[in-house]
């Protein structure tokens, strides 16, 4: 009998319908629809079957009252409010079961709210103008059937349906080959990866390419080997980019870097309103580079501006400097604006590099009869060599690719183009695809090599520690 009954096949133990429910599919489901749901508003042709009518164009058509604008209606923002609502709603749940329930019914809410635009597009507007005019097209069905699904996210939540979803996975879970325990890693690296190749990798490599062509954007690329390059280093536009470029490296080096470990050495004291001080340097950057270039601009005016009233109600001089009209000065005044950005950041990177210095190191020297300076130089300054390293790099590679400030503050003019500047122009104005490419290339070789030796020793001092 202990035979026939250890040979009987064995029943598998149903869920318990009076158990809790587990809303984990339910928010997963959810996650997966907000996904869908905002990839088709910003990627999809939503109109017209074509990508460039996408949801979020059209969006900003009706935001700034331009033509498309009429074919559409200002609801089709309920459509990322309820993506980014969804997902950080699920996220919220999933991080916490106990919150899984009412994420769950949250997730409806914000389908509700999604459907209201489908709502006003098919019932509200002029029916008439819709059917003459427009052409849904994948991204509004795509958007459609995921608000639908969002909509019926409390509908997991009933008992059997939970049931049936926990069977289905136990069942999808018994069937499913065992993984290796060495590849669950690089599993969860396949999405970033090709993520990376997609946005990265591929238009890198597509701009080594379009180098080698004549392009103008519209038309389709001829190549013509190397003469884009031979044409670079004929002109002088880009030798005065590329010296730009240099004064930029060279200031940018010194001038934030010494400030910089100033600032850290004053400030990793204890002194009175110490936090408030280091928030006010490192402030700055926090501010977005087209935001500190129209402050500068403004400080830079030769009427209104901060600096030429100063200097003549002070009487230092009756005819100041037009800043950013003088050829000899204009690049030095935007490197001084990016600069006072700079400080801060090397500020909190020398204090953190102090802070990791034993202090039984400056105690043995302040014994052994050294003063301020020399416990500076011979101690502190060597011990800060790595952080000193990545500083440096860091900056180079800052300076490379400097474009914005310049962008807004003299758009290129008054000798003040730098390689990503000019770059952009030949590109986007001049509509030279192919110059701009081999900018683009001649820069991205350059930054390659000061990455490369920031790799290396980032790389070398793990592999020391």
């Amino acid at each position: 009998m202990s035979t026939i009954a250890s040979t009987a096949p064995q029943q598998q133990p149903r869920h318990d319908l009076r158990a809790p429910i587990d809303p984990t599919w339910a928010n997963f489901v959810g996650l997966i629809s907000a996904a869908a749901l905002l990839f088709a508003f910003l990627f999809a042709p939503w109109y017209w079957g074509e990508v460039k009518y996408n949801g979020a164009r059209l969006m900003s058509e009706v935001l700034v009252d331009r033509p498309y604008g009429q074919y559409t209606s200002a609801m089709i923002i309920l459509i990322p409010l309820a993506a980014l609502g969804t997902v950080l709603i699920t996220l919220w749940g999933l991080n916490s079961p106990e919150r899984g329930k009412l994420a769950s019914f949250g997730t409806s809410l914000f389908g509700l709210i999604a459907l209201f635009y489908f709502l006003d597009f098919y019932v509200l507007q002029d029916n008439e103008l819709i059917d003459q005019y427009v052409q849904t097209s994948s991204g509004f069905t795509i958007a459609l059937v995921a608000a639908v699904v969002l909509l019926g996210q409390a509908v997991l939540l009933h008992p059997w349906i939970n049931e049936g979803l926990f069977r289905l996975s136990e069942t999808g879970s018994a069937r499913l080959p065992a993984v290796p325990a060495w590849l669950i890693p690089y599993l969860f690296l396949v999405v970033p990866l090709a993520l990376y190749v997609v946005w990265i990798i591929a238009p890198t490599i597509y701009t080594f390419y379009l180098s080698l062509t004549d392009w103008d954007g519209v038309s389709s690329p001829r190549y013509i080997g190397l003469k884009n390059y031979k044409d670079l280093f004929a002109h002088r536009s880009f030798t005065e980019a590329l010296s730009n470029n240099v004064r930029w490296l060279a200031v940018f080096i010194t001038v934030p870097t010494t400030l910089g470990l100033a600032l850290a050495l004053i400030f990793n004291t204890e002194m009175r309103g110490g936090k408030w001080y280091k928030v006010s340097f490192y402030s700055p950057l926090v501010l977005s580079g087209p935001v500190i270039a129209l402050v500068w601009s403004w400080v830079y005016h030769p009427s209104k501006g901060l600096i030429n009233p100063l200097l003549v109600d002070s009487g230092i001089t009756s005819s100041p400097p037009g800043w950013l009209a003088d050829r000899q000065i204009a690049i030095y005044c935007i490197i001084v604006a990016a600069a006072w950005r700079q400080v801060g950041y090397v500020m909190v990177l020398y204090l953190a590099g102090l802070k990791n210095i034993d202090p039984t190191l400056l105690d043995a020297g302040l014994v052994d009869g050294t003063n301020r300076w020399q416990l500076f130089r011979y101690i502190i300054f060597p011990l800060l060599a790595p952080v000193t390293t990545i500083i440096v790099i860091i900056s180079i590679i800052d300076s490379l690719r400097a474009f914005d400030l310049v962008q807004i503050m003299t758009r290129g003019n008054q000798n003040t183009e730098v390689l990503a500047n000019l770059m952009y122009m030949e590109a986007f104005n001049n509509y030279r695809m192919g110059y701009g490419g081999a900018i683009a290339v001649i820069l991205f070789s350059i930054s390659v090599v000061f990455v490369g030796l920031y790799l290396w020793r980032t790389l070398k001092d793990e592999l020391e520690y």
